[in-house]
């Protein structure tokens, strides 16, 4: 009987040893792993020469060089143009994986380097950075700039119609086309479509807008232009400002000034004109027509105005006297009108 237990208690201890053997060995050697460990087969690469919108592709490996798995939590690029994809984001110890890179060069021109970033539980290096470059055959292309972006109107009374000359300048080395301007319907330009504008040429349009009928209160549109520019197909002008109730006058001007210029092929110069606008219900009538230099002469000197009538009147500029007498690159002048209001007397 005794000497049962006594061997029942050796086998219950040879039995303990051999346990605790297995779990410090299997300890001793999970300790003694290296962990995930990511090599990239390329850490910079470049494609090279490559013509405009080409795509080229190139395959990487990315393997685990570490005795636990590794695991690709993310594979991202720095830009849009640049598109990833992997085989498997879980890679056993010792194998590999594809990275697949390719470049959309569209729209682009000359030398171009992006990075790409693959996030993983290298804890060494938990995000491995990669360089990829391309250099692009360069294409003549159109380039659109605007003289600005952004039109404030300001505050004008409901009914104005306030203009803006807008200049499109092409820096390319390609003819810029304008083939289709979007504006809302009570706004108007003065150029036909398609507009061609030459290489590092520049050319204005005339922008109105009419408020005639529009909501008081604040604008904030946009007009689109759209060109060949293969970066900027489509280009937002914006147009803000408030719009409040208008005052009705007896006499509306438009426009408020003339912009006459000596530089034209017109040997007696250049001719522009003022619209009247009586929008009294009574009849007005101009008795005098004035300027303020002998080298612009009104082409009228007196004449009615009846109630919701139009009239023109057209200024001319001398140019030989006008460059006699201009001092610098410009100068201003003014029209002056004497206009005969009714007084009713009564006894």
């Amino acid at each position: 009987m005794r000497k049962n237990v006594v061997i029942s208690v050796l086998l219950v201890l040879v039995v303990i040893t051999i346990l605790a053997f297995v779990v410090v060995s299997d300890y001793i050697q999970n300790k003694s792993s290296r962990p995930p460990q990511l090599i990239v087969s390329e850490e910079e690469w470049d494609f090279g020469m490559v013509k405009p919108n080409e795509k080229p592709t190139q395959i990487f490996t990315i393997k685990n060089e570490g005795e636990e798995d590794l695991l690709i939590e993310r594979v991202r690029a720095s830009c849009g143009c640049v598109k990833t994809s992997i085989s498997t984001k879980r890679i056993r110890s010792g194998k590999s994986a594809e990275l697949k890179v390719t470049f959309d060069t569209t729209g682009y021109d000359g030398k171009i380097t992006k990075d790409i970033f693959i996030t993983s539980n290298d804890f060494q290096e938990p995000e491995k950075r990669m360089r990829v470059s391309v250099e692009v055959e360069h294409q003549p292309n159109p380039i659109l700039n605007l003289s600005q972006t952004e039109w404030n109107l300001s505050l004008i009374s409901q009914g104005d119609k306030p203009s803006l000359n807008l200049m499109i300048e092409n820096t390319g080395d390609k003819d810029l086309v304008i083939d289709k301007i979007e504006v809302y319907s009570h706004m108007s330009y003065n150029v036909t479509l398609p507009l061609n504008v030459l290489p590092q040429w520049k050319q204005e349009i005339t922008l109105t807008y009419d408020s005639t009928g529009h909501e008081i209160g604040e604008v904030r549109e946009a007009i689109r232009i759209f060109s060949n520019d293969p970066k900027k197909k489509a280009i937002s002008f914006l147009i803000r400002g408030y719009i409040k109730e208008k005052e009705s006058p007896i006499i509306s001007i438009w426009p408020t000034n003339l912009k006459l210029t000596l530089k034209t092929d017109l040997k007696e110069g250049a001719i522009d004109k003022f619209v009247l606008e009586n929008l009294s219900e009574e009849n007005v009538k101009i008795i005098s027509v004035n300027a303020s230099a002998d080298f612009l002469a009104p082409l009228r000197s007196e004449f009615n105005l009846n109630s919701k009538g139009k009239e023109d009147l057209p200024i001319v500029l001398f140019k030989e006297k006008a460059l006699e007498k201009i001092i610098g690159e410009s100068g201003e002048e003014y029209i002056y009108l004497t206009i005969a209001l009714p007084v009713k007397i009564t006894k």
